[in-house]
C-alpha cells in the first residue's frame, strides 16, 4: 500500500473513534490521531507493543484495536487481534479472562491457517486455568482446558509451544485424576464397591501417570476382592435356593404319588361298613 494512500486509512479509522459530541474523552482521541497521522503500521504496531511491555494495556489495546480494525486481512492485523486478547488476559479477573477467552476462540476459528493459532489455543487453554481448576470442584473449565491444549499437540507437534501445551495436559491430568480418585474413595467409604471399580478402572485408563495411582491400584484391588466375595455369597445363596426349591419340588411330587393309591381302599372301607 503507498504511504498517502495508507495515512488516508489511518485518518479514516481514527476519525470513527472521535465522539460526535464528546468535549473531554475527544481531546485523548485528537492527540491519538494526530500522534499516528503520518505513522505507518509497523510503528503504529512496534508503539503498542512498547506499551503493552510497560504494563499500559488498555492504551497498547486501542492501538492493536486500530490495527486490526484497519488492516483485517493483514498478517500484522491478525498479530494486533491477538495481542487484544493478550490485554484482557494479562488483567486476571473473570470479565477480562471470559473476554479474552472469546477472542482466542474467535481467532482460532476465523483464521484455521494462521501460524499464531497454535498460541491462540494454548492461550484459549489458559484461560480456563488461570480461573481456577479443583478436583472437588465442578469441572467445566478443566475439561475445556484440555481440549484446547491437546488442539496444540495433536495439530501442531512441531510448534513452539508444544512442550507448554504437554506440560499444561499433564497439569489438567493430574487434577482431572485426583477429582476420580476422590470420588472413588467416597464411594468406598459407603462400601459402593462396583462404582469404585468404575471410577478406578476409568483412572487407570484416562489419566495413567496420576501420581497417586499405587494407591489407587490398592484399593481396586480391595474393592475387586471384596465384590468377588460378594459375588461367591451370592452365588452360594443362589444355589442353596435352587437345591431347597428341588426339595419342595420333590416332596410334593411324592405326595402326589401316594395320594392316587389312597384314595380306592379308603373308598372300598368307607362301602363295607
Amino acid at each position: 500500500m503507498k504511504p498517502r494512500a495508507c495515512t488516508v486509512l489511518v485518518l479514516l479509522a481514527l476519525l470513527a473513534l472521535v465522539p460526535l459530541g464528546g468535549c473531554k474523552s475527544s481531546t485523548g482521541e485528537e492527540s491519538l490521531l494526530t500522534e499516528l497521522a503520518n505513522q505507518d503500521k509497523e510503528t503504529i504496531y512496534r508503539k503498542a507493543e512498547e506499551l503493552y511491555s510497560e504494563g499500559k494495556f488498555s492504551e497498547a489495546r486501542k492501538l492493536y484495536s486500530f490495527l486490526y480494525d484497519t488492516f483485517p486481512n493483514d498478517p500484522l492485523g491478525h498479530k494486533a487481534a491477538l495481542r487484544i486478547a493478550d490485554t484482557y488476559f494479562q488483567k486476571k479477573n473473570v470479565a477480562s479472562l471470559t473476554e479474552a477467552r472469546l477472542r482466542y476462540r474467535d481467532f482460532a476459528n476465523r483464521f484455521p491457517n494462521d501460524p499464531d493459532r497454535d498460541y491462540a489455543l494454548l492461550m484459549l487453554g489458559n484461560t480456563y486455568i488461570t480461573m481456577g481448576i479443583h478436583p472437588d470442584r465442578e469441572l467445566t473449565n478443566a475439561l475445556e482446558a484440555l481440549k484446547a491444549y491437546r488442539q496444540v499437540i495433536n495439530l501442531y507437534p512441531n510448534s513452539p509451544y508444544y512442550d507448554d501445551a504437554r506440560a499444561r495436559v499433564r497439569e489438567v491430568e493430574s487434577i482431572l485424576g485426583e477429582h476420580e480418585w476422590l470420588v472413588a474413595r467416597y464411594y468406598a467409604r459407603n462400601k459402593r464397591w462396583g462404582a469404585v471399580i468404575l471410577r478406578l478402572e476409568y483412572l487407570k485408563d484416562n489419566y495413567p501417570e496420576y501420581a497417586r495411582m499405587d494407591e489407587a491400584n490398592a484399593l481396586l484391588q480391595k474393592a475387586n476382592t471384596i465384590r468377588q466375595q460378594r459375588m461367591e455369597e451370592y452365588n452360594r445363596l443362589v444355589e442353596e435356593a435352587r437345591k431347597a426349591a428341588e426339595e419342595d419340588k420333590k416332596a410334593v411330587e411324592e405326595m402326589k404319588k401316594k395320594t392316587p393309591a389312597d384314595e380306592p381302599a379308603t373308598k372300598k372301607k368307607t362301602e363295607n361298613d
